[in-house]
C-alpha cells in the first residue's frame, strides 16, 4: 500500500513536488528559527522565490532534459559495470558528477558565461530557498555534470534516480540555509552553509572562491578554497553589485 502511494506521487510531477517542498519547508523553517545567521523576512522575499522554484522545476528542467534528449545520445556501460554494488555505483557517480559540476561552476564564473549564472547570485539574502534560481543555459551546463554520469547507475531500481534527485534538491538547500552552521572537520570533505555563504558574497574577493556542491576537496585541489573560520558572515553582504534588467537575468543572456 504505502509502495504504491510512494510510486503513484513520484510518478505526478505535481504531486511529487507539492509533497517534497512540504517537506522541505517543514525541515528547513524551524531549523532557520532556531538557529539564523541573520534577519531575513520571509514574507518579503518566500513569494518570488517560490515563483523561482515553479519556474526552475516546471520549465527549467523539462526543456533542458529535452534538449539533452535531443543533442545527446546516451550510451550504457558495458554489462560488466551492473556487477559492481551500487553503493560503489552511486559513490563513483557522486565524485565524476561532482568533479564535471566543479568545471561547470568555474566556467559560469567566466566573463563570457557569467550572465547564465548572474541570476542565481542576485538575492542579497540567503535561506533555504534562495538557491533555486537557474536560468535554461545555467541548468543546462550544470545538469550535463549529473546527466553524462548516469549511466554509471544503468542499470538500477527506479528509486535509486528518485533518491538522487531528492538528495539535488536537499543538497541546495543546505548549501544556501540561513545558519552559521560548519566545521573545520567536516568542511575538508563536505560543502557546509557558512562554506557555500562565502561563494555568494558581494566582496570581489570571493567571486570565484567554494565553488565546490558537496565536495570541498575539488576547492582545496584547484586552489578557489577560502577557509570560513577565517570569515566574519555577520558582516558580509551578498548579491551581485550591479543593477540588471530583470528580464536578461531570468532569461541568462
Amino acid at each position: 500500500m504505502l509502495r504504491s502511494i510512494v510510486i503513484r506521487i513520484v510518478n505526478s510531477p505535481v504531486l511529487f513536488f507539492g509533497t517534497f517542498f512540504l517537506f522541505r519547508a517543514c525541515l528547513w523553517i524551524p531549523i532557520e528559527r532556531l538557529w539564523r545567521a541573520k534577519s531575513i523576512s520571509y514574507r518579503q522575499v518566500a513569494t518570488r522565490d517560490f515563483a523561482a522554484q515553479l519556474f526552475h522545476v516546471f520549465f527549467v528542467v523539462p526543456v533542458v532534459l529535452y534538449m539533452y534528449d535531443r543533442l545527446f545520445a546516451y550510451s550504457e556501460f558495458s554489462k560488466e559495470i551492473a556487477k559492481f554494488p551500487m553503493l560503489a555505483r552511486i559513490a563513483v557517480y557522486f565524485l565524476i558528477s561532482d568533479f564535471s559540476y566543479y568545471w561547470a561552476h568555474r566556467l559560469m564564473h567566466t566573463r563570457p558565461f557569467w550572465r547564465t549564472h548572474q541570476w542565481h547570485h542576485s538575492p542579497t539574502y540567503m535561506y533555504w530557498l534562495a538557491g533555486c534560481r537557474a536560468t535554461v543555459p545555467h541548468q543546462f551546463l550544470v545538469t550535463g555534470s549529473y546527466v553524462l554520469a548516469a549511466p554509471i547507475l544503468n542499470p538500477s531500481r527506479w528509486w535509486v534516480y528518485t533518491m538522487l534527485v531528492i538528495f539535488s534538491y536537499l543538497d541546495v538547500d543546505w548549501m544556501h540555509l540561513n545558519v552559521p552552521w560548519g566545521g573545520r572537520v567536516l568542511e575538508w570533505f563536505f560543502v557546509t552553509p557558512r562554506f557555500h555563504h562565502i561563494h555568494h558574497s558581494c566582496d570581489p574577493k570571493h567571486y570565484n572562491a567554494n565553488m565546490g556542491n558537496v565536495f570541498t576537496f575539488w576547492d582545496r585541489l584547484f586552489g578557489t578554497f577560502i577557509d570560513p573560520a577565517t570569515i566574519n558572515e555577520k558582516e558580509m553582504a551578498f548579491g551581485i553589485n550591479e543593477s540588471v534588467s530583470p528580464v536578461r537575468l531570468i532569461a541568462g543572456l
